[in-house]
């Protein structure tokens, strides 16, 4: 089997990206319910969140939380199991870049985006190597010196 550790990093990379999503979004559970703002890297527009946009901010929370259970599944599975499932890892992507695109949708809008660009546009930009890796994946790319299941 060819070698690609490029999928070995990205994946790798992927995992620690959304361990820390994991972690900042349990961060931001834990601040609203003790009555505080939503902290980075939700900050809200100049006018604040809108009421009826918690709701929407709280389900695309779940989509992500759903979305990070499976990547770090693809991930343990393919680092350091050896086997790698590439339907887990599509399916986490899919649920992860799907689920930003609403976000994007859903907030750039409000002006959030404009107050605040550094915090916004930097989320963007520490999820482009994800977009390598579902590209990596959907091409049928394997990981260097294991074996692939499901292509």
């Amino acid at each position: 089997m060819k070698q690609n550790y490029k999928m070995d990093i990205l994946i790798w990379y992927y995992a620690l990206l959304q361990s820390l999503h994991l972690l900042t979004l349990t961060r931001a559970g834990i601040l609203k319910l003790l009555g505080q703002d939503f902290p980075f890297p939700i900050l809200p527009p100049p006018g604040g969140w809108e009421p009826q946009t918690m709701p929407f901010l709280f389900g695309m929370a779940g989509m992500d939380v759903l979305a990070i259970i499976l990547a770090l599944v693809f991930a343990y599975q393919s680092l350091l199991m050896g086997k790698m499932n590439r339907r887990i890892g599509i399916l986490s992507l899919t649920i992860a870049f799907t689920g930003a695109l609403i976000f994007a949708a859903g907030t750039f809008p409000t002006g959030a985006w404009v107050a605040h660009p550094f915090a916004y546009w930097i989320m963007v930009i520490l999820f482009i190597p994800a977009g390598w890796l579902l590209i990596g994946l959907l091409k049928g790319d394997s990981l260097s010196a294991h074996t692939s299941q499901n292509e």
